[in-house]
């Protein structure tokens, strides 16, 4: 029977960067699912802003100053009462310059602004036009 000295050194040598690629990738998801949190309580908190008057943009940009949330973008449409909240994304590990970048956008609909609903007459759905509960509430 012949020895085999050296296989396991010569295995771990094949598997160690698909480890190490594996890890980065689980810290490049871990940075877009945190940053994708950031992004969508930011769009909230920014239509909630807006909703009771105050400034949109300042409201998303309190929460989307870190490192990977500083490119994101606020536009705030008043008519509607909506806020829409972009951010690109590229991935930052080696060898990924073949994947395509995208934007992560997230809408949030509050409705019009609260000292708007005073006096208004009519059914439930219809004075509170931001809920989804249509004729049957």
């Amino acid at each position: 029977m012949r020895l085999r000295r050296g296989q396991s050194t010569v295995e771990f040598a094949i598997m160690i960067p698909v480890i190490f690629a594996a890890l980065f990738l689980i810290v490049e998801l871990a940075f877009f699912f945190g940053s994708t949190h950031y992004v969508n309580y930011a769009a909230f908190t920014a239509a909630r802003a807006q909703q009771v008057g105050e400034s949109a943009t300042d409201a998303a940009g309190l929460l989307l100053d870190g490192n990977v949330t500083r490119q994101a973008t606020v536009s705030a449409n008043t008519g509607s009462g909506s806020v829409t909240v972009e951010m690109p994304w590229e991935m930052d590990l080696p060898f990924t310059s073949g994947f395509a970048s995208f934007d992560y956008d997230v809408t949030v609909v509050a409705g019009p602004e609260e000292a708007q609903y005073e006096g208004r007459t009519g059914s439930r759905s219809t004075r509170y036009g931001d809920n989804q509960c249509g004729s049957g509430c």
